[in-house]
């Protein structure tokens, strides 16, 4: 009978490596994918990104361009016209831009462009030059993409000294990486990959929650334990450990959704711009913090390291170390850290509080966005929190309650 016990708790053992393993590989590949996407909707290359502001400013004027007439219209009179136009667009928005700013509004957000307006200034001494191959573009029949390129073209001969500059090393890589044609597209084969690397993840997390159930109900119910048994039960609470250490405990994910700005009768809209992301396990921090070389970090990554890897791990090293060896089990040090360590047990509930703790700036986000949609005026903001518990919170604190009901059961045992 005991035997068949044993057989069938290694087999649950086996099926929880095993469907650990795939989730872990599951969980980090998502993680790379993730942080390949944040990349791509960060907002360096959107709201805060001197390029996008030309090609949207490009837009409004081909597209108001479009709509003059010919009708009773002399060469003369109709440059003049696009003359006036390029000098209102400039000044409404350096205007709209000064005013945001003096109403804290968008200001914050905009602070990153505030020397944008810098660019338009050397453009307003082109404007007579402009207005000239406009005219041209104009009546040659262009429609507005064609338009549209040729004054993104324009502003950034005009504007080739600026210090408005954007790395886009990073974002090529990653294009190149999904051979992608561009950022859009490239987000769409990541977002694609993440749905089918997530087609089995129901299944993983239902097959992992059942073990994790039969587990306990094994560990509290069998009565007369073996010794094998018993190192089934450790092992398992070393895969829990594992898991919860080396996958992402959280995500924190702060971006807004959509964007629109009045200007020139048009709209400008920017769309799912990334303020703030991080997503990171314990091991993660640990290593983050010690590669820091500063010496408050590195006594808390001691400090997090010690609790949440070095303490548990000696404790489950100890408690098959009491079960196997019967000299060692008097030894004071072994007793204690199977026996006398209930209340150092916390520690473990400690580091998931600093973990909590760190969640907190989800609703801190939160706060902090919907803020930002009252004060501005001019301008409509839609945010969204992404914010959420990963897998390793999970494993982590399922570890935490497998090996408090461990050490209770090796105590009655002996």
């Amino acid at each position: 009978m005991k035997s068949l016990r044993l057989i069938f708790l290694a087999l649950l053992l086996g099926t929880s490596m095993f469907f650990g393993f795939k989730i872990y590989h599951q969980e980090k590949l998502n993680q790379e994918y993730n942080d390949h996407l944040i990349e791509l909707s960060d907002i360096k290359y959107g709201l805060f990104n001197a390029d996008e502001w030309k090609s949207v400013f490009a837009t409004v004027i081909a597209d108001n361009i479009q709509k003059f007439s010919l009708e009773n219209t002399d060469e003369a009179t109709l440059k003049k016209e696009i003359s006036i136009f390029l000098g209102k667009a400039i000044d409404s928005f350096e205007k709209d831009l000064k005013e945001t700013k003096s109403e804290g509004g968008i200001a914050g957000l905009l602070k990153s462009l505030s020397s944008f307006s810098g660019v338009f200034d050397q453009v307003k001494k082109q404007i007579p030059v402009f207005t000239d191959q406009i005219y041209n573009h104009f009546m040659n029949g262009d429609n507005g993409a064609m338009m549209q390129g040729f004054i993104v073209k324009q502003l950034d001969e005009y504007t080739k000294d600026s210090t408005l500059v954007t790395d886009y090393t990073s974002m090529n890589n990653i294009i190149k990486e999904y051979e992608g044609t561009n950022k859009a597209d490239t987000t769409t084969i990541i977002q694609s990959k993440i749905e089918e690397n997530n087609a089995s993840k129901k299944l993983y997390w239902t097959v992992l929650f059942s073990i994790f159930i039969l587990f306990i109900a094994l560990l509290i119910f069998l009565s007369n334990k073996a010794k094998w048994e018993f190192f089934t039960f450790i092992s398992y609470s070393l895969v829990l450990l594992a898991l919860g250490i080396f996958l992402p405990m959280i995500a924190i994910d702060a971006r807004i959704a959509e964007l629109n700005f009045p200007f020139m009768g048009e709209t400008i809209q920017f769309q799912d711009q990334v303020l703030f992301f991080k997503s990171k396990s314990i091991m993660e921090v640990v290593d983050l913090m010690v590669s820091q070389n500063r010496l408050d970090l590195l006594f808390v990554g001691g400090l997090v390291f010690l609790f949440s890897v070095l303490f548990p791990l000696s404790k489950l090293i100890s408690s098959i170390i009491y079960i196997f060896n019967k000299k060692l089990q008097n030894n004071r040090i072994i007793k204690f850290l199977v026996f006398k360590t209930g209340k150092w047990s916390m520690a473990d509930v400690f580091v998931i509080a600093l973990f909590m703790a760190y969640l907190g700036f989800d609703g801190l986000i939160t706060e902090q966005l919907n803020q930002f949609q009252t004060i501005t005026k001019t301008v409509g903001v839609l945010t969204t929190n992404n914010s959420g518990l990963l897998f390793g919170f999970y494993a982590f604190t399922g570890f935490v309650l497998f090996s408090l009901f461990i050490s209770q059961k090796v105590k009655k045992n002996t």
